[in-house]
Parts: structure tokens; C-alpha cells; sequence
């Protein structure tokens, strides 16, 4: 769950200059989805064209704002603290200590932007349309390659996408949608379920329990 060098600091004078990737393309990470390369078609944004960083997806805990370019290996991070309010001060220097040293995505999926694949008796999904609402700075993430704690939502759409695929694996219709209501509850309890896309932070340890249980299933 990290990279060897997840951002650098430009801290010679102390300014709070960083950079880095917030996201790496075409990879599964450990809760089983896969970003496609140049799958962020939109971008939220301050009136001045940046896009907003916090702390741990916290809201309440904004630390700056970044420039970030899409390439061929994921989205670049070119960020500026806020050192004028003073909780960023302190949680500069963790950074520059290394104690927080990952970054990480929050976004949405698109109508239509994800689909559902079996790999290695696995359900992974691939996400090929996303609206990028915020990075991160985090100590911990899910992604092997980019340090990446992803927060992602889903609605009807992925719902219904289990349910065919449960049924394409040999699932009655009613087991299909027994399974289907069952991640929809969880989603709900946790948060994580939005029926007209909003953002939300899912549970990635029910997540990943949730996959099992399917998995279970579509084996016997």
C-alpha cells in the first residue's frame, strides 16, 4: 500500500510546494477496481481552474489547492499548501517527516462509466468515465502502485450490472437478486450508496467482504 515516492516536497524555503500522483492507470488495487487511462472526463474545480486538496477526504479539512494534468501513468499533482491556517502547518510537518507521504482520489462515476469483469475467479471493476472532486493527503492507501485510498461511489447502475453478472455465473434471478439487494444494503448502512451519483466514502473492508460473499456464491 505505498510507492517509493508517493510526492516530494519543494520545502527549501518552507513554502509548502508538493507534487506527486494522486492516481495511477491501469491497475487493480486492493479493492478490486481498475482506473483506466484518461477515464477522468471532469473535473471539479476552484473559480480559478485548481482543484481542491484535503486531508483524509475531510471536507472540514481542506490544505490547499493543485494543478493536475492527466498523462500516460495517471494524474499529476502539482499542489500548494495553505500555510496561513494552522492545522496545515502542523500536518506540513508530517509531511516533510514522512509520516503522512501518500496521496489519493475522490470521485464519481459517470453514467455509465464502469462495467464489471471476471478475472481469476474475481469480479474487478473497470472504471472508464469519472468526475474527479478532490485529492488527498493521506497516510495509508489502496492502491499497490500510487498509494491510492480511492472514494468512490456507486448507484443503480453497478447495481444492476451485479445482478447480470450473478445471473451470467449461474445464478437464478432470485439468488441474483438476493445478491444484488444485500451489496445495496451494505452500501446504504455505510454510506456509500447514491442513487443519482453523489460523492460518498465507502467502507473498503465491507467492500472487500461484500466480494467474497459473491464470489461464494457464484461458485456453487
Amino acid at each position: 500500500m505505498r510507492i517509493n515516492a508517493p510526492f516530494e516536497l519543494k520545502d527549501a524555503d518552507n513554502k509548502g510546494k508538493f507534487f506527486g500522483y494522486v492516481s495511477v492507470f491501469d491497475n487493480v488495487d486492493l479493492g478490486n477496481d481498475v482506473i483506466e487511462q484518461g477515464a477522468f472526463k471532469k473535473f471539479k474545480t476552484t473559480k480559478d481552474g485548481y482543484v481542491r486538496m484535503l486531508f483524509n477526504h475531510n471536507m472540514d479539512l481542506l490544505a490547499g489547492k493543485a494543478k493536475i494534468t492527466q498523462d500516460e501513468k495517471g494524474l499529476h499533482v502539482d499542489g500548494q499548501l495553505n500555510l496561513k491556517v494552522g492545522y496545515v502547518r502542523d500536518k506540513y510537518e508530517f509531511m516533510k517527516d514522512g509520516t503522512l507521504d501518500g496521496m489519493s482520489v475522490g470521485f464519481d462515476i459517470l453514467p455509465g462509466g464502469s462495467e464489471w469483469i471476471e478475472k481469476d475467479d474475481e469480479y474487478i471493476r473497470i472504471i472508464k468515465a469519472a468526475e474527479l472532486w478532490e485529492g488527498s493527503i493521506v497516510p495509508f492507501g489502496m492502491n499497490p502502485e500510487a498509494t491510492i485510498e480511492t472514494v468512490k461511489t456507486y448507484n443503480l447502475q453497478d447495481i444492476r450490472e451485479l445482478e447480470h453478472i450473478a445471473k451470467k455465473n449461474g445464478c437464478s434471478k432470485s439468488e441474483a437478486v438476493a445478491i444484488a439487494s444485500l451489496f445495496k444494503k451494505h452500501l446504504s448502512d455505510s454510506g456509500a450508496f447514491n442513487p443519482h451519483g453523489d460523492h460518498g466514502v465507502p467502507d473498503n473492508a465491507m467492500l472487500s467482504d461484500l466480494k467474497s460473499f459473491i464470489n461464494q456464491h457464484m461458485r456453487n
